[in-house]
């Protein structure tokens, strides 16, 4: 009787196929890391309340709701500064 396994072959392009799925999915958590980032920063002016910037210009500017962090902090996740109100320039 002949022993049944696998080719080494089909062992070798199932090794190279599962790097792969490996490689493309460190690239695809590294950029929606990027994108949460890039979504939850204020698109507009930044008032944050203890700073002593002005709220929203009424006529000229709309709070957007949500939560938002001042845009281009260069400092760790834990120490980002949110904004009070998100204030976008308007017409």
């Amino acid at each position: 009787m002949k022993a049944q396994g696998l080719p080494i072959t089909v062992i070798i392009v199932a090794a190279l196929g599962l790097l792969v799925l490996v490689v493309i999915a460190a690239i695809f958590s590294g950029q929606v890391g990027k994108f949460g980032r890039i979504a939850s920063e204020c698109a507009g002016r930044c008032h944050v309340a203890d700073e002593g910037t002005t709220p929203c210009v009424e006529g000229r500017e709309r709070a957007i709701s949500g939560v938002y962090i001042k845009p281009n902090q260069q400092v760790k996740a834990d120490k980002l500064v949110s904004c009070t109100q998100c204030c976008v320039a308007i017409g």
